[in-house]
């Protein structure tokens, strides 16, 4: 397959020369120096030339179906990688990376811009989407003194008491008695 595409692709190459070359028969310029270590061109056959001449299109179209198709899988895997990193470097940029709406502002940028690299995404981003403002401690006071009231409840010492159960049963009988009378 390879020679034959080579005689193939020669032979289109010294056809083209051929009609550009002068037609009074003079040759000037590297057209002669060249004329002279050109092989004949009736039997140029490839490179081996015991071979039959090469006829455009030999290639079958089931080696040709295999050939795109492996373009297309390698050409796939290139730019699923290459998008991958861009969206990665976009995200995990200084500034960008733990801010919940600096990471929505680049996610829908480098989905709406994909000529835009990660990290000219990202510093646009920086530059234009205002930092989230930390929680203050008031938060996090409150978020402890829940952790604390609730960390007794899982130790089996530590449960509440239950109302004594004696003095709901005669709580039962005066109400009880009282009716009765």
């Amino acid at each position: 397959m390879a020679n034959s595409m080579l005689a193939a692709v020669r032979a289109a190459t010294l056809a083209a020369a051929d009609e550009l070359s002068p037609d009074d028969g003079e040759e000037t310029g590297a057209q002669a120096s060249t004329e002279t270590n050109r092989p004949p061109r009736a039997k140029e056959t490839g490179m081996s030339g015991n071979q039959a001449p090469a006829a455009a299109g030999t290639i079958s179209q089931a080696d040709h179906d295999a050939a795109v198709a492996a373009a297309e899988t390698k050409g796939h895997a290139a730019g699923v990688s290459a998008e991958s990193k861009r969206l990665t470097t976009a995200m995990g940029a200084e500034g960008v990376k733990g801010d919940g709406g600096r990471m929505a502002a680049a996610l829908d940028l480098a989905a709406k811009s994909p000529a835009m690299s990660g990290e000219d995404v990202a510093a646009f981003v920086v530059a234009n989407v205002a930092a989230a403002k930390p929680t203050g401690g008031a938060d996090a006071a409150a978020y402890e003194q829940q952790r604390l009231a609730a960390s007794g409840l899982a130790q089996p010492g530590n449960a509440p008491k239950p109302a004594d159960a004696s003095a709901g049963w005669s709580k039962a009988a005066e109400r009880i008695n009282k009716r009765n009378g």
